[in-house]
């Protein structure tokens, strides 16, 4: 599967990321079934299998021994990482804002996030993550546009991040990267089965045909986001609908272009004004209740999503999707 694996425009993806990536979390939600946090780092897998070789953009990187100090440049990364069975040593996000940017998460990483490890700009300040000294950095993809940054991280620990330039790579392009570096290709491949069995199940009473939107909706506009998760409950993105975010914005004047049976929509500013919006309410999703209002969190975990997060969109979202059936 690699249907958003492509390069998304920067300003409109950074403006998905920076938009979301301020707000924060309460706690995994129950019947995850994420696996139970691992004594050190090393148990993701059983070490026999090391030295081990991961590609990445700039080239390939050998992972020696099993790691014991696993740092995480991001909320996808420290998923994946946790979802392997690791406990990093420090994840860049924000301890203050976690509940809120990431509730799925909080529980886990709450003692070992750092907002310094990333500054605001989006860049990994070097200083910071060599005093964790890791022996496994793994980063997002946008972090090492610059094989410079690249090569300074991986001076400090082997540093793996898919082998891709895009923006937002698909789920289970990014957690087999990172489970290659643990050794952990096996639990990898189960964990992308089983989620996509769940969501196959929770898409059982979805039309065929269903079409879906995700968008963000500013004052001047709407603009799409990464949807390709809701492919995995078998909908099929509507014909504007553009999961590499390289569109321009859909202007208010064009809302009734909005038409997809099931509609997304994160308005981080006046969702009260869009909800009396006449060309609004008059949409097919709106009329039908099939639409979902989405906050922060929301956008954040399905913007670059990985296991954990996942599991918690599928919950998220279910009350919405029997509307459907």
């Amino acid at each position: 599967m690699d249907t958003c694996a492509r390069r998304a425009a920067p300003a409109t993806a950074a403006r998905w990321r920076c938009a979301a990536a301020g707000a924060a979390a309460a706690a995994l939600l129950a019947g995850c079934g994420v696996p139970e946090p691992a004594t050190d780092a090393g148990a993701a897998g059983a070490g026999g299998g090391y030295p081990l070789t991961v590609t990445t953009a700039h080239g390939d990187v050998t992972v020696e021994a099993a790691p014991e100090r696993v740092v995480a440049l991001g909320a996808p990364s420290a998923d994946e990482v946790v979802s392997l069975g690791v406990d990093p040593v420090g994840v860049a996000l924000d301890p203050a804002t976690l509940e809120e940017s990431a509730p799925w998460l909080a529980d886990r990483v709450a003692d070992t996030a750092e907002a310094g490890l990333v500054r605001a700009d989006g860049t990994p300040d070097i200083e910071a993550i060599a005093a964790l000294e890791p022996d496994l950095i793994v980063a997002e993809t946008y972090l090492l546009t610059e094989k410079r940054t690249f090569d300074r991280l991986n001076a400090i620990a082997p540093t793996v991040a898919p082998d891709s330039t895009s923006v937002n790579v698909d789920w289970d392009v990014r957690l087999r990267s990172t489970a290659a570096a643990l050794d952990a290709a096996d639990e990898a491949e189960r964990l992308i089965t089983d989620i996509e069995t769940e969501f196959a199940d929770s898409g059982a009473g979805v039309p065929d045909g269903t079409t879906y939107q995700w968008v963000r909706a500013d004052p001047a506009g709407f603009t799409f986001g990464n949807g390709s998760v809701f492919d995995l409950y078998g909908m099929e993105p509507a014909a504007n609908q553009d999961n590499t975010q390289s569109s321009d914005p859909l202007p208010r004047e064009n809302t009734a272009e909005l038409d997809a049976d099931f509609l997304a929509v994160w308005a981080p500013e006046g969702r009260a004004e869009l909800e009396e919006d006449p060309l609004f309410r008059s949409l097919p999703a709106v009329e039908d209740g099939t639409v979902y209002f989405a906050d922060a969190d929301f956008a954040n975990a399905i913007n670059s999503p990985a296991p954990i997060a996942l599991r918690w969109l599928r919950e998220e979202l279910t009350p919405t999707l029997g509307a459907l059936s």
